[in-house]
């Protein structure tokens, strides 16, 4: 993680932009960590540190994002910082808020990207119906990322005032959107229903994440792997084949998650199918089907 973004960030190309560091103080770090705010204004200075203004938040200038310049045109990149950056964004890995938003590279000067950033916040308002949209928030990201592959070009067109943005995921890697090179007819561009309902449904998707952390903990099973798109796509398939309480969504989603195709089983379909007129249902419903019915699935799914 720490060499994809060192080769990234300190690139003979890209030692001709700024780089960025982009914090959120609404989670916070130890005031003796070396990434803290206070401590970074004193490795650098004042200046170095400049505000994202958040519309729903602009009364507190203090809890809105803070864009860190690490590194200026033809001058050496903050390794340091950098490094430290790196180390806190993997530990905040089941953190639903992160101090770690991201590391960025523009060719414009901090004032002008921190309005950027306001506004596709902004912008991004009209799919989701909220006053702003974080949308800078790692979990977020890699959900409006992932979850709009059908679209890739409308995400890279929305983060145009960058070469290169880049994100920590859960699955304490990077991903890299780059800038397109060139700009899309707009009629080609847009964000697909699913992609909005996984912005709409963020925090309990978040939620569903841990659950399966916790899951795979217990069975000292590979954490890093957990696919965030199939806890996504499981999820919407909960609520689309009508399932209306969340605790029967989210072991829906859990089940599913385990073993597969939970609908190609007729056994288990019933036992959906009636957790759909008795709410709240479907866990005791579940523990009342044998479990080779659901090892049935993984197996006819290889």
């Amino acid at each position: 993680m720490k060499q994809q973004l060192l080769t990234l960030l300190d690139s003979q190309d890209n030692q001709h932009y700024y780089r960025y560091l982009l914090i959120d103080p609404l989670t916070s770090v130890s005031e003796m960590d070396f990434i803290d705010l206070n401590n970074i204004k004193d490795q650098l200075d004042d200046e170095a540190i400049t505000t994202v203004i958040r519309s729903d938040l602009a009364y507190d200038l203090a809890s809105c994002p803070k864009l860190v310049t690490i590194g200026k045109p033809n001058l050496p990149l903050e390794k340091r910082l950098l490094h430290f950056s790196v180390v806190e964004a993997q530990s905040e890995i089941l953190q639903k808020k992160r101090y770690i938003c991201g590391w960025m590279v523009s060719q414009y000067p901090p004032e002008v990207v921190a309005e950027q950033i306001t506004h596709i916040g902004r912008f991004l308002t009209k799919y989701m119906g909220t006053h702003f949209v974080p949308f800078y928030e790692p979990f977020r990201m890699q959900l409006l990322h992932q979850g709009n592959a059908v679209c890739p070009e409308f995400l890279a067109d929305v983060l145009n005032c960058f070469q290169h943005y880049s994100y920590p995921t859960i699955n304490k890697t990077v991903n890299t959107i780059h800038h397109l090179g060139y700009k899309p007819e707009n009629f080609t561009l847009f964000l697909s229903e699913e992609a909005k309902f996984y912005q709409q449904h963020s925090n309990i998707l978040f939620d569903i994440y841990l659950s399966q952390v916790n899951i795979l903990t217990k069975t000292e099973k590979e954490i890093d792997n957990i696919s965030l798109m199939e806890i996504a796509e499981s999820y919407h398939k909960a609520c689309s084949y009508g399932l209306n309480a969340l605790s029967d969504r989210k072991i829906f989603t859990l089940m599913s998650m385990t073993y597969g195709n939970l609908l190609s089983n007729t056994k288990i379909k019933q036992a959906i199918d009636a957790a759909k007129f008795d709410e709240g249902s479907l866990i005791e419903r579940f523990k009342a089907i044998e479990r080779p019915h659901f090892l049935s699935i993984k197996q006819a799914e290889r």
